[in-house]
């Protein structure tokens, strides 16, 4: 059974990428045919991670409201060494590159590291825009070598712009890379508005699982039991959908975000250490309590929008249990407003614009 999975998955693969081809093959004649400005996508995601597909839905949103003008060609990751190794002429020098955002900048994720790294080498006279990261790079030899490679390849580039979605990463990629130029603003999903008026139902557990959590066994087991003791209905869920098996993807990236939209919105509380659990929270007006993760990015975004009473930043459970009972005790809270936190992006703006 195992070999015949083996092949089983062996020939999908084979049809997905023949397909996935065929794909990039009509963008590339769609770019021969386009008689308007251009400008170019890259690495927006194929893998199951609802906060990179919101990220994904962000950049759209961002290009709509400042550069309305332009034909957005997206190029995700599964169609970008296909398209760079065919059609990388087709992009012209005065295209607009932009290279998909959120929190892979460094060597935790090595496969878009090294994507990233692509598309840097192979448009040297472009202006490229990263949209807004993280960035961490491990304190130790392959930390420091997968750095240097990097520093490297966009020390070379003199058009290319790096994005900070927080105060650390901007210091950060200011101390390696100061040979590029390096802006802050907020993650770009807080670009977005969404609308939902949704009775609440049930407390929403989104705790991590991963490499990137910092809270112990024991100390999930207590939030679990703090929900119960005030809750007869709770949601254990995570920001990942099912297997994508539609290679076109943005067919189905809007019903993906949508669904889990309508889930947060529903929820009387969440509790999370997940980055886009708080930022799906803070757009849909739904009380949260959120812990930090690994690095810099959950308490580095908090600190844009920790006006917010229905946001409770916590360092422990201990905390967490004192922060559930005061957002409970709320009968009314100001919601979050886009058009507060936009002009945080003038710096993205003014760039894309130069």
């Amino acid at each position: 059974m195992d070999l015949f999975n083996k092949i089983k998955n062996k020939a999908n693969s084979i049809i997905n990428n023949i397909q996935n081809n065929a794909r990039v093959d009509k963008i590339a004649d769609e770019i021969s045919n386009c008689s308007s400005k251009r400008l170019f996508l890259f690495q927006t995601p194929t893998h199951t991670n609802i906060g990179d597909h919101a990220i994904a839905e962000g950049q759209l949103k961002f290009f709509q409201g400042n550069l309305p003008g332009h034909h957005i060609f997206e190029i995700n990751q599964s169609q970008m060494k296909y398209f760079i190794e065919k059609y990388r002429n087709t992009v012209k020098p005065d295209d607009l590159i932009f290279v998909h955002g959120g929190g892979n900048f460094g060597n935790e994720y090595m496969r878009e590291e090294n994507l990233r790294r692509m598309v840097i080498q192979n448009f040297p006279e472009n202006k490229i825009i990263l949209f807004p990261q993280t960035i961490y790079y491990s304190n130790d030899q392959i930390g420091e070598s997968e750095l240097k490679r990097t520093q490297d390849i966009f020390g070379k580039h003199k058009n290319l712009i790096l994005t900070a979605r927080e105060e650390k990463s901007f210091e950060l990629m200011q101390k390696y890379f100061p040979k590029n130029k390096v802006i802050l603003t907020p993650d770009i999903v807080l670009y977005t508005e969404y609308s939902f008026e949704n009775e609440r139902e049930y407390a929403l557990e989104v705790i991590r699982n991963d490499q990137e959590s910092i809270l112990t066994a024991d100390d999930k087991d207590k939030i679990t039991q703090i929900l119960k003791e005030r809750f007869d209905k709770i949601i254990n869920s995570d920001m990942h959908c099912d297997k994508i098996t539609d290679l076109d993807i943005k067919s189905v990236r809007k019903k993906i975000l949508t669904n889990k939209l309508l889930q947060f919105s529903k929820a009387k509380i969440v509790v999370t250490d997940r980055l886009h659990g708080m930022v799906l929270c803070i757009i849909t007006g739904t009380p949260c309590v959120v812990f930090s993760n690994y690095n810099q990015k959950v308490i580095g975004t908090y600190n844009w929008i920790k006006y917010l009473k229905y946001i409770k930043f916590v360092k422990n459970v201990e905390e967490a249990n004192t922060a559930i009972d005061e957002l409970l005790s709320y009968d009314n809270y100001e919601k979050y407003n886009p058009q507060e936190i936009r002009k945080f992006y003038l710096p993205l703006i003014e760039n894309v614009n130069e």
